[in-house]
């Protein structure tokens, strides 16, 4: 279910102005972060604004084309971005430290590697049985693998409740339903992703009815844009609670569409 959608000239304006936001925000922002103690953390949450904008507007051009059906699996990956970025900023703030950069260059990208050699092996294995193939046991790549786990989308939802701290209980509350809205969208776009028959079944009933598979494409392109902006926003946001020069850069993208809400 997608709980809220804007028209084309709304989607087109959003983002155009975001766009422009960038442009004059993205050097200060980086700058800052960089003479923090958040080195690492802060080049890894300013790493997902471009990759998050790029899915952004693959996802725009799915709605240009009406093609809904990779629409769902573009969105798939921006919930995934998402997440990750709220994890990372969320950890940071509250160990006060960057560990969490440091594990996300360091254990994580080990875990990634990890996982893709120890998957080659076994595809080698079968192909060619007497090739020599890469050792992936041990204590230290276990050690290395948890770490990575800690980065999986349940891990994350599962942190981000526990730690999710605001004197408001409504805030709390309507945060804890966003994020499971979120998380229930990812666990059923998984059968697009994967060419599964839920996708298929779902596909094909949009294309039968062109008024409902409008109004579906236009809430994937509109919560697409909303999990771009908090990026974006948290981002700049994480660079202002360290700085207070960046307040205005903050303000000016926390700000976009505030008006007509």
């Amino acid at each position: 279910m997608y709980i809220y959608c804007m028209d084309h000239d709304k989607i087109i304006e959003r983002n155009t102005e975001l766009t422009r936001r960038l442009l004059e925000s993205a050097k200060p922002v980086s700058c800052s972060l960089a003479k923090t103690k958040f080195k690492k953390t802060g080049r890894a949450l300013i790493s997902y604004i471009p990759r998050a904008g790029y899915v952004n507007n693959s996802i725009l051009d799915c709605y240009n084309s009406h093609n809904s059906y990779a629409a769902g699996i573009l969105f798939r990956s921006m919930v995934e971005h998402a997440f990750r970025h709220l994890y990372i900023h969320t950890r940071a703030l509250n160990e006060d430290s960057d560990l969490v950069g440091e594990e996300y260059y360091g254990k994580l990208k080990g875990s990634e590697d990890l996982e893709s050699f120890t998957k080659i092996n076994n595809y080698t294995k079968i192909v060619h049985p007497d090739k020599t193939v890469w050792n992936t046991k041990g204590e230290h790549n276990k050690s290395i693998a948890e770490v990575g786990k800690q980065f999986g989308l349940s891990k994350i939802f599962y942190y981000v409740i526990e730690n999710f701290n605001h004197d408001d209980e409504m805030i709390r509350d309507g945060m804890k339903d966003y994020l499971l809205e979120r998380l229930n969208q990812y666990t059923m776009l998984s059968s697009y992703v994967h060419g599964g028959p839920y996708a298929e079944m779902c596909h094909e009933e949009l294309i039968k009815d062109e008024e409902k598979r409008q109004t579906h494409i236009e809430s994937i392109v509109s919560e697409s844009f909303g999990l771009y902006k908090s990026v974006v926003e948290t981002t700049h946001l994480f660079a202002y609670l360290h700085d207070e020069a960046m307040l205005p850069h903050w303000e000016a993208v926390r700000d976009i569409g505030k008006q007509e809400k």
